[in-house]
């Protein structure tokens, strides 16, 4: 008869590591399709007679029908045609603003160096719950405090990469009204919705560089509450940072990827305007979970 013991097993670091690994990439994979490919979600809204443009522009969105559709057979085969044209401002829908925007020394559209576009580091910074504890939410600004109190929790911003912050003002899109704040005060029109401080600008691109800056709201800079302040674009397209505005679909890249954890989410942007030599300009922007800090 044997005497049954029980043997220690060894199990190699790198075995162990390859184990953590894999677990730690179950969440990435969670996230993507059939064939490994990271699902990307779209933050542009659509083009169309409800996108909302910022005042002052002498275009909004007019669109052409100049052949509706018709279904043809004088190639000697059947098929469709149809053809539109367009016309629009420059600032109206998910676009960029340039730095030429406010700066005539700065970059124009087609000029932003395309690293500083595609497959850039991105944070998302969600504040939503300040804005809408004011009496007020229409006159919350980001301050360096909420960036900090966002770093201690979710990891630093990355440098060189982008912010996209987060109010909660997409709530009221599309309707024109509401988004803008719009009120009439003394025969003065002014507009009213959540921005960032001046003194934020100056610390992100001071502190963490940063290429790009977009929020879901109508402008970077508050409302024009405390008169046409624009202290925001003068320090980004000052330091040739562009601006993302009237960013969508935070709520579903939020829900469905832990985007706001730098940690758990390694986001990146593409961030995919026409190629004018404007002040700025519609853009599609497409954001995806790069894959997980280790």
């Amino acid at each position: 008869m044997f005497s049954q013991t029980k043997a220690a097993v060894h199990v190699p670091s790198a075995y162990l590591l390859l184990l953590l690994q894999a677990s730690s990439l179950s969440y990435c994979l969670a996230n993507t399709n059939s064939l490994g490919k990271p699902e990307y979600i779209d933050l542009s809204y659509v083009i169309d007679d409800s996108t909302i443009f910022y005042p002052g522009q002498r275009f909004d969105y007019d669109l052409f029908k100049d052949v509706e559709g018709v279904n043809k057979t004088d190639a000697g085969f059947p098929f469709w045609f149809a053809m539109f044209s367009f016309c629009m401002g420059e600032h109206g829908g998910t676009h960029l603003d340039a730095p030429f925007h406010f700066n005539n020394q700065g970059w124009k559209l087609s000029e932003i160096p395309i690293d500083h576009l595609a497959d850039v580091p991105a944070a998302i910074i969600d504040v939503e719950r300040y804005v809408f504890a004011l009496r007020q939410p229409d006159t919350f600004t980001l301050e360096i405090h909420h960036i900090l109190e966002h770093e201690a929790k979710n990891g630093p911003i990355p440098i060189g990469g982008i912010l996209i912050v987060r109010t909660g003002w997409s709530r009221f899109w599309p309707d024109k009204e509401k988004y803008l704040g719009r009120k009439s005060e003394g025969g003065t029109v002014t507009l009213n919705f959540p921005g960032v401080s001046g003194d934020a600008a100056q610390w992100l691109v001071v502190e963490r560089r940063i290429v790009g800056i977009g929020i879901d709201t109508a402008s970077i800079d508050i409302g024009n509450i405390r008169g046409h302040n624009f202290i925001c674009h003068f320090i980004f397209c000052g330091n040739q940072v562009y601006l993302i505005e009237n960013v969508a679909n935070l709520d579903y890249l939020m829900g469905k990827v832990n985007a706001v954890s730098h940690r758990q989410c390694n986001l990146h942007l593409f961030v995919l305007p026409m190629k004018s030599n404007g002040t700025g300009g519609v853009a599609r922007v497409l954001a995806y979970c790069k894959g997980i800090y280790l």
